[in-house]
């Protein structure tokens, strides 16, 4: 009974740590390593009690695959989440790209990346509103309920299929464009104007007067639709749990 305990709890470990290493938030370099073995020990024996009960694998090498099965099927529900973050932060950088801010994205050794203006700051909107909407409690759940339509140890991987990662990732992409359209636009628009202008006054100096203006803008549209940025936000961490089912069909 002990040893049935042990390989349940394993695998259960198994599948939150590889969720936790991948999933944006607590994955955050700024966070200790031993914050967050702890918290994924914390969090595996929560969830015990309401994990169905598994057969005791008496061979090591069938112990150590279901192990990694249960890795993989961690990694790929951590991927998901983060690729709802990701379709915000995208949305930034579109916007940092048309007004000219790409070219001051710096290396970011926090996120591991170059980090650009606004693709950074939707990043940060979009975990605020994760916490404050709980949207974290709604993970949680999925998190759980992911154990009672795959049982530890049950994970297979004959039906991979990548069609549902495309439908995420092109979904991700389809938000990301939404959230930034507006602001594209009007960024869009005003590099038409101040081409107008340039040919109407070649006097004035368009190159130095647009990109604070631009500047400007873009500042000023952020404040007028931030809270259309903040919706479209919640709406596409409200579809997680969609994508989380869509993962999980692969490892029935």
């Amino acid at each position: 009974m002990f040893v049935f305990e042990i390989q349940k709890y394993l695998f259960i470990l198994a599948r939150i740590t590889s969720f936790i290493v991948v999933a944006p938030g607590i994955s955050h370099r700024s966070i200790p390593n031993t914050s967050k073995v702890a918290f994924s020990l914390l969090l595996s024996w929560f969830v015990y009690s309401s994990v169905p009960d598994i057969g005791v694998y008496e061979h090591t090498l069938l112990f150590v695959i279901s192990m990694l099965r249960e890795v993989i099927i961690g990694l790929a529900m951590g991927i998901v989440v983060r690729t709802a973050f990701a379709a915000v932060e995208m949305a930034g950088m579109v916007v940092d790209f048309q007004a000219g801010y790409a070219m001051g994205a710096l290396f970011d050794p926090v996120s591991g990346t170059n980090a650009s203006a606004y693709g950074r700051l939707f990043y940060w909107i979009a975990l605020v509103v994760f916490f404050v909407g709980g949207f974290d409690h709604m993970l949680y759940t999925a998190l759980v309920d992911s154990f009672g339509q795959i049982p530890p140890g049950e994970v297979l991987l004959e039906n991979f299929r990548v069609d549902r990662f495309i439908y995420v990732f092109a979904n991700s992409f389809k938000i990301a464009f939404s959230i930034g359209a507006p602001m594209i636009l009007v960024l869009v628009t005003s590099d038409v104007t101040m081409g107008l202008i340039s040919r109407t006054v070649p006097q004035i100096n368009v190159f130095m007067l647009g990109m604070p203006l631009k500047s400007l803008i873009a500042m000023v549209m952020f404040l007028l639709i931030l809270s259309t940025i903040m919706n479209m936000a919640a709406q596409n961490l409200a579809l997680i749990p969609d994508y989380l089912q869509q993962v999980l069909g692969i490892f029935r």
